[in-house]
């Protein structure tokens, strides 16, 4: 089984210590057979040295005894805050004795997701052919990371067929966890949690009129059927609704649709929603909006809140940009006080979402193995599960617990808003742990009809807000 020692039977065990003997033996004759005759020529001291490697090499150890933990990223980016998290991470397991006495390996593997260009089938294929490759890693203690739903999703059916711990950091899907997969555990809200918590926010501000634009993904797709539900649920009007990109409008093209069309004038709508699976999509619709003078607010998701858009979009442009995170950067517990500090000397920034979940991801494979005292992964994974009844697991993004489909919950959510020098955290809600039916049958599916959207999810409890 993946991550454990293969077993050896006890009476071969007992005959590889004369085994031993016996080669070191002959190999130690044959060296000063060997050394004694060059001696009688020339360059004794060249392959008495070489001979002397070899000898070493053979009895040194006979293989690695480190873990593995795989680290699936975007290679879209030209900083992942996600690996430079879980590098920090990564350090201060091995500091303080690693997993079950074992040092503890970060291997990073890249990926691409599905874009306009890329057919979703070939995204699929390309996935399936990544993570057998990652199931096939030795010792292997976990999984974590695929930073699109489509490559998530689609990769998890080798993991949990492998037996394979699976923290899925970026994945919101809803059918992430409904697969019956024993060792997948989604680290973030679904898409339906998220929408509706960023929908009542809106709402609460007087933002009654929206524009709601996202790309083809099924993940653009579903996100924006369930704000779009939810907001007109609750009286809101959707006075558009279309895509990012069409293949041959460009950008520019759609923002000068919405600023001069029969249908809408500019003081028509409130706000953007806009959602796309392409971060380089999602700064160029921001730039583009802010130069020619779309200053309102842009709502978004989870990725929003991204060091890599506020770098590459410039934050006085930023400012109104509002996104959804398990991560509060501004009501922090010790613990996450040291991993910012700590992260803002290794980087010279303060962590994003990304660098959280990476940081995160790694510490709960960690505990969860601890735990369990066993790289076994039913049993590790039956521990991450049963936590939250009694002692959940604490990370820097605050408790991690999951319910029984390996769906975070019990958990505190965040709405941050931009303020054109930072994010700020400006609402703040909870899912409770009583969800044990996200993800079932009697769950809405998301919908490419967009007349007649899905029904919003059961509220999401908030907390504060303003």
């Amino acid at each position: 089984m993946a991550g454990e020692e293969p077993i050896i039977p006890e009476d071969e065990a007992k005959r590889r210590p004369w085994r031993k003997g016996l080669i070191a033996g002959l190999l130690l004759l044959a060296c000063g057979l060997v050394v004694f005759t060059v001696s009688e020529v020339s360059g004794r001291s060249t392959i008495v040295s070489g001979l002397a490697g070899s000898i070493s090499a053979l009895f040194g150890p006979e293989k690695d005894d480190s873990l593995r933990l795989v680290a699936v990223y975007s290679k879209d980016v030209t900083e992942s805050t996600f690996i430079n998290g879980a590098r920090m991470a990564i350090s201060e397991v091995n500091a303080h004795g690693g997993v079950l006495g074992r040092e503890v390996k970060l291997e990073l593997v890249p990926e691409s997701g599905f874009t306009e260009e890329t057919a979703l089938e070939t995204t699929v294929a390309k996935t399936l052919k990544l993570s057998g490759k990652v199931a096939d890693t030795k010792n292997l203690l976990g999984v974590i990371g695929h930073e699109w739903s489509d490559t998530a999703v689609t990769a998890s059916s080798i993991y949990g067929r492998n037996d394979i711990v699976y923290v899925a950091t970026h994945a919101t899907a809803q059918s992430l966890t409904n697969h019956g997969f024993q060792t997948v555990f989604a680290l973030q809200p679904d898409n339906s949690s998220n929408a509706q918590m960023m929908a009542n926010y809106a709402l609460r501000q007087g933002m009654k009129r929206f524009i709601v634009l996202s790309d083809k993904s099924d993940y653009g797709k579903e996100c924006a059927s369930f704000f779009s539900a939810a907001v007109t649920s609750n009286g809101a009007d959707l006075v558009y609704r279309g895509y990012l990109s069409s293949g041959t409008k460009s950008m520019d093209q759609l923002l000068m649709f919405i600023l001069d069309n029969s249908l809408f004038k500019r003081t028509d709508f409130d706000a953007f929603f806009v959602v796309s699976s392409s971060i380089p999509e999602t700064v160029e619709f921001i730039k583009r909006a802010r130069y020619l003078g779309l200053d309102g607010p842009i709502l978004g998701m989870e990725y929003m809140f991204s060091a890599s858009i506020e770098k590459d979009v410039g934050k006085k442009d930023m400012r109104g940009v509002t996104g959804v995170s398990l991560y509060d950067r501004d009501a922090l517990s010790e613990r996450a006080l040291k991993f910012v500090g700590d992260f803002r000397e290794t980087y010279q920034h303060v962590p994003d979402l990304d660098a959280a979940l990476g940081y995160d991801a790694v510490t709960l494979m960690r505990d969860a193995t601890e735990r369990a005292g066993t790289l076994d992964p039913q049993k590790r994974s039956d521990t991450m599960k049963v936590a939250r009844y009694k002692n959940p697991f604490v990370g820097v993004t605050g408790p991690i617990a999951f319910d029984r489909n390996g769906l975070i919950t019990d958990t505190e959510i965040f709405i941050v808003r931009h303020d054109g020098e930072e994010f700020r955290t400006v609402g703040t809600y909870e899912i409770p742990a009583s969800w044990d039916n996200v993800g079932s049958d009697d769950q809405p599916n998301a919908t490419d009809d967009m007349n007649s959207p899905p029904d919003p999810s059961p509220p999401v409890q908030e907390k504060t807000g303003q």
